[in-house]
């Protein structure tokens, strides 16, 4: 691919934003993969507000994890992309905050964008027709050497054992599988989660948004409290319940260091 082509070319007649996005994006990943998820981050917020817009009623915070937890409790963004969104969030942020970005990781997520920009494109014009080509993955502007390839290899096979992971504990908290009829359990979370979101507010957003809101989905918060197996007074079931929410957190935000420390033992190998 040369410098003057993009995937995302056809971002152009619907959204002119965050078609340059993406297009900065692609120039970056081989270059300077941090920069890549800045712009992949500033690309997914820009498409979760314009959502937002579009299909939410009402006040909705403008912080892009309680954007993207509201717009997939309302049905507008399916469970695969919302996932992807947040991957590219959660990594975004992590650069932002000085975890270096692997230059198979920032592929990954500029993969992932591609494939989200063609269902974003179909949302925000309704009957439009979008054909993804296969993405075509920017070439680096030197060929890489042996000692290069072999460590993107090693760093593809680590994101391929965290997305394993994450989907494993999504799938657990969540108790449905990937094959459960997408219309019914979208009626279902909807309804479960309107009298929850003003709890899910208050316990502020976590590290992991997806297995967060998996959490919430699988926990009905007013029947613990009236749960007379607890054998107590509703408000200190519903501390018990809060508690066992922060200690669950806490896990899964120390389980994503985790993640990002094995990255980055990963990259401090080639410079010794």
């Amino acid at each position: 691919m040369s410098k003057s082509e993009t995937n995302f070319q056809f971002l152009e007649r619907f959204d002119k934003r965050v078609a340059l996005l993406a297009k900065q994006a692609e120039e970056y990943v081989h270059t300077d993969p941090d920069s890549c998820m800045f712009k992949l981050r500033l690309m997914v917020e820009t498409m979760a507000k314009k959502l937002t817009s579009l299909q939410m009623r009402g006040d909705i915070s403008q912080d892009l994890g309680a954007m993207l937890g509201a717009l997939e409790r309302g049905g507008v963004v399916p469970r695969r992309q919302a996932d992807s969104m947040h991957a590219i969030r959660r990594d975004g942020n992590a650069a932002v905050h000085g975890s270096p970005t692997p230059v198979p990781t920032a592929m990954r997520r500029l993969r992932e964008a591609y494939k989200i920009s063609g269902w974003f494109c179909k949302m925000v014009k309704r009957g439009s027709k979008v054909n993804l080509d296969e993405f075509n993955p920017p070439e680096p502007p030197v060929p890489m050497d042996s000692a290069t390839k072999q460590l993107h290899g090693k760093i593809d096979k680590l994101e391929e054992s965290i997305e394993e992971r994450r989907l494993a504990t999504r799938e657990s908290l969540l108790m449905f599988g990937p094959q459960e009829n997408v219309k019914e359990v979208t009626r279902r979370i909807t309804e479960e989660l309107k009298a929850l979101d003003n709890v899910a507010a208050a316990a502020g957003e976590p590290t992991i948004d997806a297995d967060f809101v998996a959490l919430v989905m699988a926990m009905d918060l007013e029947q613990i409290e009236e749960d007379p197996r607890h054998g107590g007074s509703s408000r200190q079931a519903k501390r018990d319940a809060e508690q066992q929410l922060t200690g669950i957190k806490k896990h899964l935000a120390e389980r994503e260091e985790a993640f990002l420390a094995e990255r980055t033992f990963l990259l401090e190998q080639r410079k010794t």
